[in-house]
């Protein structure tokens, strides 16, 4: 959101907290398509901008502009991590170079974020041909090219092998995306195109960002020396000066930001707390692939995580579940549920890659009708949401080719989908925890050494000094987060024997149900959404008839056809308590004080406009990571890396207005912008 003061009178300034109109929600296609060409000498030519990338010595410019003694400068005192801004990713020499030069600290614990802005994105073989010119980045280039994300619009965050690097490559229109990117940068390279060239660039709305983003005496670098783009720098703050580079070939702009950072588009009520000391240990509450995808990414960071968990392994209840389905979701309009969930599925894919975890099956097709598959497909298409072949329109013909068995559907075909043994996915991410396996917490209370952890008997457990809540539907029962919305949701799937007429299905397939190709014999066939009739303290779940009647009725018939004869009451099955939410979002961040929050936001029941405190009080160290549903293993990983992004002051992952769409203070703002908000 941003915020645009307005005056009502002389003496009462009102501040309006407005959504940003966004491109992507326009009915125009959005093009990221460089029209990059190589010339003879290896040289990239972009027939977008009639322009090479490089005019000079590639390498020697970029060392001798960006990486002079003002690089390693500017990180001086930085403990736990430092962040680099760069408009132009193009090659990704610059990149390259900041991994090499990283490596090279003496304080091997510190971490590098680079956050890099990109409207036309390169192919990874694109950018591995060009630095492959280069044998001093051959390390680089490799490691690089080998976690490239394919192109579409959005964030994408991806670490380097020993997790000290993480590149944030942001795709999209420069000014729309950088307005999304929440982040405190110590050094900007601006390395677009010139300004007569690529005036998007450049914009006075572009330098109005990277004063929000600045850290106070933050570095900046532009190779290019426009008189107008200094101008337009030191509008908003910038401090700039022209120097000689490459031996006076040519001239560039070098500088501070010495201004304050005025624009803030966080509504006071999504504004998070400071950043949690970067020593210290957290402890997670729930074993399952929330608490373990958050194990894993703090242990990526080199933290100390706790993981609590009542029952004896993790992934016991909900996330035992003999597999799940990793798919996207096509939806027709654009919105933060949709952007999340393309986020997430991107993240999934890259985590089980690095995790070689074996896939139970790859391939998912997903049944529409003709007109409604060509119109979810092509709004991937215009949006660029996902990447090119990640959604592909299959004929009835095609469908059978591809699944192995005949139908007479239409679908969507998503080669990279697939079905994963969520337990196997929990066990990866968690092997890296201090696991405090049958220790159930019954309560906890912040004192001063930290939050104290208790059993039902009262014995303290543990003490830690930052504390995530990640229990699914057990959550709710602590009453510092009694006041989010979660609900228990019981879900059985059914183990149904394979025979003569379904062992051939080598692709799982999506309806109003979903069945797998076969495991060990069986197919999984799924899922039955209850709301009530059941007690979720009791566990195991039953399985019953009536569920998998439910499950073989929601097969199309085609599908129902290929088990005659069921024996209902011979099939097996799994059935387990799932924690969601009234929006289908998960609850990612930190826990504000309810009774407070009422009390201090109590104008929003006249709309978003106003003066309100500059931030919430939020609960000592106290986050939450809950409400999955039935997608955890797909937004389990996104959802932890949005969490220990924000708990420790890091980069955001993914766009501001979708991570503030995960924020619990959100139930509390809509409540009282309802009026429904009762007494807490």
């Amino acid at each position: 959101m941003h915020v645009v003061p307005m005056k009502a009178n002389s003496s009462n300034s009102i501040e309006y907290f407005r959504p940003r109109r966004r491109i992507d929600i326009t009915k125009k296609p959005l093009d990221i398509d460089p029209h990059i060409t190589f010339n003879f000498d290896g040289r990239p030519f972009s027939s977008r901008y009639n322009s090479f990338y490089h005019e000079l010595r590639p390498i020697e410019a970029a060392q001798d502009i960006f990486f002079s003694n003002l690089f390693m400068r500017s990180f001086e005192g930085q403990a736990d991590f430092s962040v680099i801004g760069e408009l132009g990713f193009g090659t990704g020499l610059n990149f390259a170079l900041a991994c090499k030069y990283w490596k090279k600290r003496n304080d091997c614990d510190a971490r590098l974020h680079y956050v890099a802005i990109e409207p036309y994105p390169l192919e990874a073989h694109q950018v591995g041909r060009f630095l492959s010119g280069f044998s001093e980045l051959g390390a680089e280039r490799r490691e690089l090219v080998s976690g490239y994300p394919k192109p579409h619009v959005g964030f994408h965050r991806v670490w380097s092998k020993d997790n000290k690097i993480a590149l944030t490559l942001v795709v999209g229109p420069v000014d729309e995306v950088l307005a999304e990117v929440e982040a405190e940068v110590d050094v900007w390279f601006l390395n677009g195109f010139p300004l007569r060239v690529n005036p998007e660039m450049w914009s006075q709305n572009v330098c109005l960002e990277l004063a929000r983003l600045s850290k106070p005496d933050a570095d900046l670098i532009s190779i290019c020396d426009d008189e107008e783009i200094q101008h337009r720098l030191a509008m908003q703050g910038f401090q700039m000066e022209k120097r000689d580079a490459l031996s006076g070939k040519i001239r560039i702009l070098e500088g501070k930001f010495i201004g304050k950072n005025k624009a803030k588009y966080l509504a006071p009520w999504f504004r998070p707390p400071p950043p949690v000391q970067s020593q210290g240990t957290v402890g997670i509450i729930g074993a399952g692939l929330a608490g373990c995808a958050m194990a894993e990414a703090l242990a990526r960071r080199g933290k100390r995580a706790l993981l609590f968990d009542q029952q004896e392994d993790v992934a016991e209840r909900a996330s035992g579940i003999e597999a799940g389905l990793i798919a996207p979701e096509l939806g027709l309009n654009a919105s933060n549920m949709n952007r999340f969930y393309d986020r997430a599925y991107r993240m999934a894919l890259s985590s089980i890659e690095d995790s070689e975890i074996r896939w139970n099956s790859r391939g998912v097709i997903e049944f529409f009708q003709k007109d409604d598959a060509r119109r979810r497909v092509q709004r991937m298409k215009d949006g660029a949401s996902l990447w090119h072949g990640a959604a592909q329109l299959m004929s009835p013909s095609e469908s059978s080719l591809q699944i192995g068995i005949k139908v007479s559907s239409h679908g969507i075909w998503f080669p990279q989908a697939g079905a994963l043994n969520p337990k196997r996915y929990a066990q990866y991410m968690s092997q890296k925890a201090e696991c405090f396996l049958g220790a159930k917490v019954y309560e906890f209370a912040y004192r001063d050494d930290g939050w104290r952890l208790y059993d039902y008997s009262g014995q303290r457990i543990a003490t830690v000094d930052t504390l995530v809540i990640a229990a699914a539907q057990h959550s709710g029962f602590f009453k510092s987060i009694s006041f989010l919305p979660l609900s228990s949701l019981l879900g059985q799937i059914s183990f149904v024997p394979k025979n003569e007429n379904s062992y051939k299905l080598k692709a799982s397939i999506i309806n109003n149900g979903y069945l797998m190709p076969s495991i060990d014999g069986f197919h999984v066939v799924g899922s039955t959404y209850l709301r009530d009739g059941f007690d979720e303290n009791e566990w195991p779940q039953p399985v019953t008839v009536e569920g998998h009647k439910k499950n073989y009725n929601n097969l199309d018939r085609e599908l129902r056809s290929l088990f005659p004869d069921c024996q209902f009451d011979q099939w097996l099955g799994y059935s387990a308590i799932r924690s969601a939410t009234p929006d289908r979002l998960p609850v990612v961040g930190p826990v504000p004080e309810a009774k407070k929050f009422k009390r201090d936001f109590k104008g929003l029941s006249h709309g978003p406009r106003g003066k309100f405190p500059s931030g919430v009080n939020y609960q000592p160290n106290l986050f939450v990571l809950a409400g999955l549903g039935s997608r955890g293993i797909m937004t389990s990983a996104l959802s932890a890396e949005v969490l220990t992004s924000q708990m420790l002051g890091e980069p955001w992952p993914i766009e501001r207005t979708v991570t503030t769409a995960l924020s619990p203070s959100r139930f509390l703002a809509r409540a009282i912008q309802n009026s429904l908000l009762n007494e807490i």
